[in-house]
């Protein structure tokens, strides 16, 4: 199906997002799915990034638009941070599962990086819900962290730090959710996976029960590739799982994140 682009808006000389309107995607009523998207219009025949990209659906701005955060790596995301307003896309989506949110519980949600994207739906969806929002948001740098005073807007309680101290608190995420762990109910965590490693680790720990959100290279997205592969501890057995249709959430305690880091 067919996403016009409404609006692309460069955050940084690496960071921005794209409003695209596409009415079956932001009719989406859950938090942590995605869509993949081929990174070329459809006024521009380009061979060389034939296959989709995946991108988390990041918050819905109407009932026919919503946006996705991305990050300048290589040739496709470069094609879409130049996309303009009436640039045409094929899109693929909603695609995967879900977080899954409980009334009347306290919750926090962490983010590392472009980890942000899910997380700014999911506080949306626990406002609706009448649920206090925390965050934990990491980066490397002030550069790092994206869209500081939208945060604030939608978080009841916001927690940033960088590994540089250049913004917020000096340290990764986890200087300040140690302090707070035994706060919360669960955790909802999206970034790289050493960040999502610590954070498992963290909760282990303190029997706090916590979902990943993982973003694994996918090539097709609904599952025929096998390009997205992770291992699952599952009754004392590796179960392999394909991250884009039994994921992209997953309990993090059966995360084998050995085999997942290298």
């Amino acid at each position: 199906m067919k996403a016009t682009v409404v609006k692309n808006t460069r955050i940084s000389d690496k960071f921005g997002y794209l409003e695209l309107k596409c009415p079956e995607i932001a009719k989406e009523k859950n938090a942590g799915r995605f869509f993949m998207i081929s990174p070329h219009s459809d006024s521009v025949y380009i061979t060389d990034t034939l296959l989709k990209r995946p991108f988390a659906i990041c918050d819905i701005t109407s009932e026919e638009t919503f946006t996705c955060l991305y990050m300048i790596t290589g040739r496709g995301t470069k094609i879409l941070s130049e996309a303009l307003p009436g640039n045409n896309f094929l899109v693929t989506g909603p695609i995967g599962n879900f977080f899954r949110f409980e009334k009347d519980t306290s919750v926090a949600l962490i983010a590392g990086g472009i980890g942000l994207a899910p997380m700014i739906n999911s506080a949306r969806k626990l406002r609706e819900m009448g649920i206090k929002v925390t965050l934990y948001y990491g980066g490397r740098s002030k550069s790092d962290i994206l869209m500081y005073d939208f945060l604030q807007t939608i978080c009841d309680e916001l927690f940033i730090t960088t590994d540089d101290g250049s913004l917020g608190i000096h340290g990764n995420v986890l200087v300040p959710l140690k302090e707070n762990i035994q706060n919360y109910k669960k955790i909802y965590a999206c970034g790289p996976n050493r960040m999502l490693q610590a954070v498992t680790d963290l909760c282990s720990q303190n029997n706090i029960p916590i979902d990943v959100s993982l973003d694994e290279q996918m090539g097709c997205g609904v599952g025929a590739c096998l390009g997205c592969i992770i291992t699952i501890n599952e009754n004392n057995e590796k179960v392999k799982k394909r991250c884009c249709v039994e994921g992209p959430i997953f309990d993090g305690t059966k995360v084998d994140w050995d085999s997942l880091i290298r």
